[in-house]
């Protein structure tokens, strides 16, 4: 029976992916795939928050809300409804983008483990050909996934027919959304105009499309291990070391800064592609660095020894204040302190990310945030005070760190720029009274 090849792919998705137990948003609109999703979890006991995002685009929009509130009500669902700005852009980027951020949102009031959206095969050939329309490379072959971060899809592997035919064997009512027979809209268009011209040619086209993106990701997988050993050799501290860069054949260049851009930036195209490489080999033979800005914020900045792709964080200008000894999560980082009174047989060096200090004449709160150049430092070994730019450039740390250093400090005084070096004042004698531990929490990759 169909419903029963829907809940057992579902089952098999759950296990394969350790989900039971957890709490998860689920992406509700109401229509077939949604509630398909829903009666299921539900039944299989998966804790789920109903998040359905209103645009309010159609007359039929505010009873459709009201449909999802009962049926959520009648199985005792959380639903959590929001209604769209009225300047929000009538586009589907505008629309998609803006229910990814309620999503999000949704997640976090609610604390849940991850968000599951509904999106079945049909949407994955849908998404497959639009992208070979506008011109993708392997990655955009390999369609949607069945899991991306912490958003997961456990119908994308079943077909439309086999959603709708569970939910009249169920007897489900779902929302009927209007604007999915408008062919001005490109998906709508792929659906009921190419699709059924490509079944002509192929009746199992859907079927021989998926096959594709099965195939493309096995594909993918052994260039990503071929990459990622030709990259341990060239990348270091997400930098591209530019004499073994320039060494490279032009097809790895181009992977390589794809894979660059793929990490920072939401829009990425062949063409940026291509500009990011040329802008490289036309300064690959600078000394000074040079800066070609990509988005607001996100530069490509390159010199004769490294191009790294930077994101400007002290704009941001966090500060988190330190009371006391504990986990502190800042940016990209977590610092560690605790308290010790034994004296390491070996101090780790200055450009190290740990140290052991002596508080002994500082006390909290102290206060973690990004350096800027009216900053003090008395550094280790001197009594002179030195401004932080001074120093930093002294130690060696490329310009374009610069304003992305994160400093710790007492007052207006820098007692360590970790991975750089300490101050003076908190110096050991004789034994430390803290440990200091610095510690990346998600390596920005290249």
């Amino acid at each position: 029976m169909q419903q029963e090849s829907i809940t057992s792919k579902i089952k098999a998705f759950l296990s394969k992916y350790n989900l039971y137990g957890k709490t998860f948003v689920l992406g509700f609109s109401g229509g077939y795939d949604s509630m398909c999703t829903l009666d299921i979890l539900s039944k299989l006991g998966i804790k789920i928050i109903a998040a359905h995002y209103n645009h309010g685009w159609r007359k039929e929009a505010d009873q459709e809300e009201l449909n999802c509130r009962d049926f959520c009500k009648a199985r005792n669902v959380e639903f959590y409804c929001e209604l769209a700005p009225k300047d929000l852009a009538k586009t589907e980027t505008a629309a998609r983008n803006a229910r990814y951020d309620f999503f999000q949102r949704v997640l976090e009031k609610y604390r849940a483990d991850g968000i599951i959206t509904a999106h079945n095969s049909d949407d994955n050939v849908e998404t497959v050909i639009y992208r070979i329309i506008k011109g993708t490379g392997i990655i955009g072959l390999k369609g949607i996934q069945a899991v991306r971060g912490n958003i997961y899809r456990p119908l994308i592997y079943c077909t439309r027919s086999e959603i709708e035919e569970y939910c009249r064997k169920k007897r489900l009512l779902p929302n009927i959304d209007s604007s999915n027979k408008n062919t001005k809209y490109k998906r709508n268009f792929i659906r009921h105009e190419i699709i059924p011209l490509m079944e002509e040619i192929n009746p199992e086209f859907k079927l021989a499309v998926s096959k594709l993106s099965e195939l493309v990701m096995l594909d993918d997988e052994i260039i990503s291990e071929y990459l990622n050993l030709i990259m341990s050799k060239i990348v270091k501290n997400n930098e591209i070391k530019i004499p073994e860069f320039l060494k490279l054949s032009k097809a790895l260049k181009q992977k390589i800064i794809y894979t660059l851009l793929s990490n920072e930036l939401k829009e990425y195209d062949f063409k940026r592609v291509n500009e990011c490489l040329e802008f490289i080999l036309e300064n690959s033979k600078s000394k000074e660095e040079k800066k070609k800005s990509l988005t607001c914020g996100v530069w490509l900045i390159v010199n004769s020894t490294a191009a790294v792709i930077y994101r400007d964080q002290s704009i941001l200008r966090e500060e988190v204040i330190i009371n006391t000894c504990g986990e502190y999560d800042f940016e990209n980082w977590k610092l560690i302190i605790k308290e010790t009174a034994n004296r390491p047989k070996k101090f780790p060096p200055d450009s190290s990310y740990s140290a052991y200090v002596d508080f002994s004449q500082i006390s909290f709160p102290l206060t973690l945030r990004f350096g800027n150049n009216r900053d003090i430092i008395t550094p280790l070994g001197m009594n002179g005070k030195m401004v932080l730019k001074k120093y930093l450039s002294g130690r060696s740390v490329p310009q374009y760190k610069r304003k992305n250093v994160p400093v710790l400090t007492y007052g207006n005084m820098i007692l360590w720029v970790p991975g750089v070096g300490l101050n003076s004042r908190i110096k050991v004698d004789k034994a430390p009274t803290h440990e200091l531990k610095f510690i990346e929490k998600s390596s920005l990759k290249i």
